[in-house]
């Protein structure tokens, strides 16, 4: 034998029952194991779901990541400009107001964050899909939906992370906050 053949792909005419034309292939030709439709999707499958979970892991280790690092940046924010606070608090502003102040800005920061992490995962999107384009396969699929939530998830939670150093700030006594250096 010069050459060895891997694979044959057998297209049954409608209504052939897959599962006997596989028996009968393995029946009439020594050393094969055939494949029906079912089998691969099962295999598939159970691919695909591990390849899912692992995804989801990622995304949701970015995610803590992302909320940590949206609260250290607010914490760090309201720490050096404790006497501004103070000073606002002094000449009348709101609790309420420096709240939702903080609070906008912590949103400011996810949506420049999702914006940049929207930006480089539609380069790789791209990328990708180039790669797989000459054997017919689109791997991902960047939608502008997809990027829509992207955007304002991050938003979202950007403002969520920031709520709780906006409430410290907003709670701070303003006589400390004016002597704080």
């Amino acid at each position: 034998i010069d050459q060895l053949i891997s694979q044959v792909i057998v297209y049954p005419n409608k209504g052939t029952n897959t599962s006997d034309l596989a028996k009968a292939i393995e029946g009439e030709i020594q050393q094969i194991q055939t494949m029906t439709g079912e089998k691969f999707d099962e295999r598939v499958g159970s691919s695909i779901t591990i390849f899912n979970a692992v995804i989801l892991g990622i995304a949701l280790i970015s995610l803590a990541v992302g909320g940590l690092s949206v609260i250290n940046t607010m914490a760090m924010s309201i720490a050096e400009r404790t006497r501004e606070i103070g000073i606002k608090r002094a000449v009348g502003s709101s609790r309420l107001r420096i709240m939702r102040e903080l609070v906008s800005e912590a949103g400011l920061i996810g949506f420049i964050g999702g914006t940049l992490g929207l930006i480089l995962g539609a380069i790789i999107v791209i990328i990708a899909n180039e790669l797989g384009r000459n054997s017919g396969t689109v791997l991902f699929e960047l939608t502008f939906g997809t990027a829509l939530f992207a955007l304002i998830f991050s938003t979202i939670l950007g403002m969520g992370a920031g709520f709780i150093p906006a409430w410290n700030a907003a709670r701070m006594d303003p006589v400390e906050a004016l002597r704080h250096e």
